[in-house]
């Protein structure tokens, strides 16, 4: 078997180089590793691999690993000196990169009706994409590859992923790619992630348990080996509890949607997972005005006293020549208009002539007018929705996935195996072992973690469940939701705006009334003394008996034998009519 190591260009077997010690470590949800060392490098020698930089391994022609110098430790003693190399996996850089997602951003923050613009943010919605829309855990996945590679400048990890299940959005804050992607997984807990190394662009492989390939090994094949069926880790039942606060117009109130797996399931059980999970309800904002209005009706005697109340109780009242400007059919009595009701609202002014009759005078064809504010608006209580977010959707069958990925009985154990020339492909897969227990024929142990050593063929695989699976399994599978929240902002990414709020407009027209009164003719005027109502002077029309104008006339008259003249109301010397 050849092996080849590639730097900067440069090839050659790993003996050219002057390479020992080599082992390798491929792992599940964790970074892969390839160290080696390098004899008779003195301590104050150059290093022979720069940190940062690209190493190939080939065995047999075909690539067996493809990692970036991320340590370089350099050993001494008194027996010898050398420098040991880490090349770490395409993992390196999910590690070391911080996922951001694109949010809206309105481009002038001043303005109201401002465009919105594209930001990164490392303020995270995970299951959520940038139209609002929720994806799957594979969709998120790819996302997550995707904007590793745009952020390296070219395409460090290929990918293939399935697991099309939704999840809650998830809010959180400042986490790299490979906590995102772990944060992910945990709600499916039975997932391996493994990377194939054969390629030019290692392929990053996320897939579920009952998906992987399996394997089985001859017991005589082994050089070591330990299984314990966790039984501990089975979980009987899974039931999902998913709480909503809905808010309306300042109320607001709480619903329960319950999944569970089995549909028997009751949550009571031992060893029963119950989850309580916020989503964020419906939001929404309501405005309703009261509006009060009337039938304008000019022509009516009683419409016109309403609106000139110092002549509620003249006598002989009557209108002429009523006119409008405007044509909408009721005037606004209470309440306000504004554009969300439809309706139509102006400004009118109504005019007309009247005559009336009081004790003291007598008026005729009096020009008045009346300003008022007229629509096409009913006597009714208007409401309008102003806003509305709809509520968060419950993912359908979580709960039945989280009960398939921890139901089942899980093996925990390791193999080590010695042969001249390490060989096979273990991570990615699930173990079986003939010639042992029966149970062990189809226990389907999952490979978490592979060592392999190339200098004496040793093979040594770490099987069991997820590492999050733990000891305190029932209390570790919640903390995936016991310190998560309701996504507050889950409408914010995609709009811009604050919890859904909106500008609630009020009405630009209320009530308004004017009134004016023009000269009038009047046929009878009366004068009081107001130290003394006795004492009156009273100017009526009605008691002329002939057609004549009495007016201010200038008079001569006789003042103590001096001639003088004066003023005096009186008509032209006139002779009353004989009767017949």
């Amino acid at each position: 078997m050849i092996w080849k190591l590639v730097y900067e260009g440069k090839e050659g077997t790993l003996a050219e180089w002057g390479i020992c010690d080599v082992v390798r470590k491929l792992k599940n949800q964790a970074m892969d590793s390839v160290t080696f060392k390098v004899p008779g490098n003195t301590i104050d020698a150059p290093l022979q691999f720069a940190p940062q930089k690209v190493i190939q391994i080939f065995r047999d022609g075909q690539l067996w690993f493809t990692g970036i110098v991320a340590k370089t430790p350099i050993h001494g003693s008194a027996v010898e000196e050398f420098h040991r190399y880490t090349l770490s996996g395409p993992w390196w850089y999910l590690d070391n990169l911080i996922y951001q997602q694109t949010w809206k951003e309105p481009v002038n923050p001043n303005d109201d009706g401002s465009t919105l613009g594209d930001v990164k943010k490392s303020h995270l919605i995970l299951g959520q994409d940038i139209d609002g829309n929720a994806v799957t855990i594979d969709e998120q996945l790819c996302d997550v590859i995707n904007y590793a590679n745009a952020a390296v400048g070219q395409n460090i990890i290929a990918k293939d992923i399935d697991l099309p299940i939704y999840i809650p959005f998830d809010e959180c804050k400042d986490l790299s790619c490979a906590e995102v992607i772990r944060r992910l997984l945990r709600w499916v807990p039975d997932t391996v992630t493994f990377f194939d190394y054969t390629q030019a662009i290692p392929i990053l492989h996320i897939t579920r348990r009952n998906q992987l390939a399996k394997l089985s090994l001859g017991i005589n094949d082994l050089s070591e080996f330990h299984f314990v069926p966790r039984y501990d880790l089975q979980i009987q039942a899974v039931v999902l509890k998913f709480e909503k606060t809905h808010k309306s117009s300042g109320r607001s109130w709480k619903t329960i949607e319950v999944q569970r797996h089995p549909t028997n399931a009751t949550g009571m059980e031992l060893r029963s997972l119950v989850m309580t999970i916020e989503l964020e309800g419906t939001q929404s904002t309501h405005i309703k005005q009261d509006m009060d209005t009337e039938l304008i009706q000019i022509n009516s005697e009683t419409w016109w006293q309403k609106h000139l109340p110092g002549l509620s109780n003249v006598s002989n009242f009557a209108v002429q020549d009523p006119a409008r400007e405007g044509s909408l059919p009721n005037e606004l009595l209470s309440g306000s208009v504004a554009n969300w009701m439809n309706c139509d609202v102006e400004e009118d002014i109504v005019t007309a002539k009247i005559s009336y009759e009081t004790e003291d005078e007598i008026v005729h064809d009096r020009e008045v007018a009346v300003k008022i504010n007229t629509t096409n608006a009913q006597s009714k209580i208007y409401r309008s929705l102003v806003s509305y977010v709809s509520e968060e959707t419950v993912p359908e069958d979580l709960a039945k996935n989280i009960y398939q990925s921890v139901s089942v009985l899980q093996y925990e154990g390791k193999i080590r195996q010695i042969h001249r020339e390490i060989s096979g492909i273990f991570l990615g897969k699930t173990i079986n072992i003939t010639g042992g227990r029966r149970e062990w024929e189809s226990m389907d142990a999952v490979v978490q973690t592979v060592e392999e050593h190339l200098d004496t063929g040793e093979t040594t695989i770490f099987l069991g469940p997820a590492k999050h699976l733990g000891p305190d399994d029932l209390s570790e599978l919640t903390k995936s939701n016991r310190h998560r929240f309701s996504s507050r902002n889950f409408y914010s990414r995609t709009t811009a705006e604050a919890g859904g709020n909106s500008y609630v407009e009020q009405g630009k027209y209320g009530r308004v009334e004017s009134t004016s009164f023009g000269p009038g003719k009047m046929s009878k005027l009366s004068f009081y003394d107001p130290a003394n109502t006795d004492r009156k002077i009273s100017i009526d029309i009605g008691e002329l008996d002939v057609d004549t104008i009495v007016c201010l006339r200038l008079e001569d008259v006789s003042d103590s034998g001096a001639l003088r003249k004066r003023y005096t109301l009186s008509s032209d010397p006139f002779v009353l009519p004989v009767p017949n």
